[in-house]
This record gives structure tokens, C-alpha cells and sequence, in this order.
């Protein structure tokens, strides 16, 4: 949904989750959720996980999506350089110079090569920016160095080949491995995104590591969306049972295609189905602010960040005290007329969040 300017704009009883571009750094995650009388809210403050986590069990890994419509992501086909009219797209099909065709879902043409070289003399294409190159240079080295047991990240493919449910395994990258290692796709570019066989590699690989951490780079549309949102469920109620280690999976959407929809719902299927233990976050690559986003969600909520402090509404209003420490993972309510809240913390100054763009 776009940006609430007020409560109003608010579905009661639906979480919203606070983008970051309006969300104060030293936050991971702001929550909102309207309900009749009040806004709950949901926040966690931004903790780099490497201080305590780092060979201690995990074990981590980067999917990247490789279907056909990833080709632009990847940077290895073209881009508009401007608005293309459905007139102007007529008349280059009309001129031989190409054919519309449906690729991973999308409409799209296919030029000639001779086609290629007029769109190009013409100056309407440019070669896509490689969009993925940036995310996995980011995250693979971090979660090699800093957090995975055995210093070696997994990376794969996933999406490739017939129906999109093939998985091309990369390797297990070191941080100085993968800060050299080129990202441009797979050998076999997938008809399809299928994302279940991507999360069963990582799981059944390791299924003994005492926390599991694992990103997939997207840009589409999940073809077997329920497939994912039913395993997620019961993994969520296993890792509360005990019967399956602990695990995270964050989705990061790329290019101008995000199903960003599909991406709130599975951050938000524990509200949406009750479920115990909250396994997916989602982010969008354009609107990270650093590495440590993609760790928002994996809050110790016995961790406290100091000894006391307390939260005021915009009335001044002291909503919840601490008096037994300030919490990293914090729960209140504030009024429905509020428009943004305070944390005061004890030594440390204050800082003053916004709730509305």
C-alpha cells in the first residue's frame, strides 16, 4: 500500500510495516497495526548480529533468482531509455523487427538482431545496470565472514531451466570469494520462478545447523506462492515445537517488477495465520540502507540496550516505562490521533519516529 499520511489511511487490524526511507537508522523494523481505539506498535531497534553469532551453529546462503525475466537485473539485456508507446511497439512488429512474446509471465518482444541494432541506433536501449552484482557483492562476503560457521556462504541459482524449478549450485563462497565473484546468471535461464526448491536445498542441506540464515534475490512473482505460504507455515509451528532448528529467510525484491504484495504477505503470515515463530522478512535492494537491515527481524528479545527508559507519545504522554532495561524488541499502543512517539533512553538522549510519511 502507499505510505499512510494519517490513521485513516490505516486497515484496522492489518499490519503495516514503516519503509525505511521514513524510518530513523538506529531502527531495524517499525510495525503498525490500527486497531479500534489505538495503534499497536511493533518496533525493533537495529543490532548487528555478528557481535555475539559468529560460529556459533550457523550456517547461511544466497539464492539468486534465475528465471528469464532476471536477464535485466543480471545487466545482460536492455532497457528502455524512455516511455515506448503501444503505437511505437506495434510498429516495430509491424516492421519485422521483432515479435511479442510472454516470458516468465511478462509480455514482452523479442527483437531481431537486426532489430537490436536499430533500437540501439536510435538510442532507445541501453544495456540494463547489473542490479544483482551490488546485492551479492554486499551480502555474501558479510554473511561468510561475519556470521556462517564454516566462513563459506552457499550461493545458488534458483528458477532455472524448464518450469523454473531448477537449482544450478554456485559453490560455498569465502568472503574474499565473493567479493571477486561476477554475478551474471545461470547457465540455464528458467521459463518459470518457482521458489520451493531453492528453500528445501538449503533446509535439507542443512538441516543439522542450530540457525539457518538464508536470502533469495527475486525479482517477479512467486509461481508457487501457496505451495511456499503452506511450508511456511508448518516450518513455523516445527521450529516452535523444537522439531526443526531455528531459521530465517529474507526475500530482497530487484528491477521494476516486484510483486511487493506476495513479499507483505509472507512477512506478515504469522498475523495473517497465528503462526508461532515469524520465519520470512522481506526488503526491496533500492531501499537498503545498509547491511544490517536484512537482520531487522532476528531480535533477541531478552536483549536490552540499557538500563532504563521509557516511550512518550507526540502529546508527551509517557506511553510504557523500563525500568528493568530497554528492550531491542519493544511492544506498546498509542493513541489513534498520535503521529509519532519518542524514545527516551536513560544516558543516551532521545529520538523521535515519525509514523507517517
Amino acid at each position: 500500500m502507499a505510505n499512510p499520511t494519517s490513521f485513516q489511511d490505516l486497515t484496522v487490524d492489518r499490519n503495516f510495516q514503516i519503509p525505511n526511507s521514513l524510518l530513523n537508522e538506529a531502527f531495524g523494523e517499525l510495525n503498525l497495526t490500527r486497531r479500534q481505539n489505538s495503534i499497536d506498535v511493533v518496533l525493533t531497534v537495529l543490532v548487528d548480529p555478528s557481535a555475539g553469532a559468529a560460529g556459533e551453529g550457523w550456517q547461511t546462503g544466497v539464492a539468486l533468482d534465475g528465471s528469464s525475466s532476471m536477464q535485466g537485473p543480471f545487466g545482460v539485456s536492455y532497457e528502455w531509455t524512455r516511455q515506448i508507446t503501444a503505437q511505437e511497439m506495434d510498429s516495430f512488429v509491424n516492421s519485422g523487427l521483432g515479435s511479442r512474446e510472454v516470458v516468465d509471465g511478462q509480455s514482452v518482444i523479442s527483437f531481431t538482431e537486426d532489430g537490436m541494432t536499430e533500437m540501439r541506433r536510435l538510442g532507445l536501449l541501453k544495456p540494463c545496470q547489473n542490479e544483482v552484482q551490488e546485492v551479492a557483492q554486499n551480502a555474501i562476503p558479510y554473511l561468510a565472514e561475519k556470521l556462517d560457521e564454516d566462513g563459506g556462504t552457499t550461493v545458488i541459482y534458483w528458477a532455472c531451466g524448464a518450469g523454473g524449478s531448477g537449482i544450478e549450485v554456485v559453490g560455498d563462497l569465502s568472503a574474499s570469494e565473493a567479493k571477486q565473484a561476477g554475478y551474471s546468471g545461470p547457465k540455464s535461464w528458467g521459463d518459470g520462478t518457482r521458489l520451493m526448491p531453492a528453500i528445501r536445498y538449503f533446509l535439507d542441506r542443512f538441516k543439522d545447523a542450530k540457525m539457518g540464515f538464508y536470502v533469495f534475490v527475486t525479482d517477479g512473482e512467486i509461481e508457487d506462492f501457496e505451495d511456499v505460504k503452506n511450508f511456511t507455515a508448518q516450518l513455523s509451528r516445527d521450529v516452535s515445537e523444537g522439531t526443526v532448528n531455528d531459521v530465517k529467510l529474507v526475500l530482497i525484491g530487484v528491477g521494476d517488477q516486484i510483486n511487493r504484495t506476495q513479499m507483505e504477505e509472507l512477512d506478515d503470515l504469522p498475523d495473517e495465520l497465528d503462526l508461532p515463530v515469524d520465519i520470512w522478512d522481506h526488503k526491496i535492494a533500492s531501499e537498503i540502507r545498509g547491511i544490517t537491515d536484512l537482520f531487522a527481524e532476528l531480535v533477541d528479545e531478552n536483549l536490552t540496550l540499557a538500563p532504563s527508559g521509557r516511550v512518550l507519545d507526540d502529546s508527551n504522554q509517557t506511553i510504557v516505562s523500563f525500568t528493568d532495561g530497554v528492550p531491542a524488541l519493544m511492544k506498546f499502543s498509542l493513541p489513534l490521533s498520535a503521529t509519532s512517539f519518542t524514545l527516551e533512553i536513560s544516558g543516551g538522549g532521545s529520538i523521535t519516529q515519525d509514523l507517517y510519511g
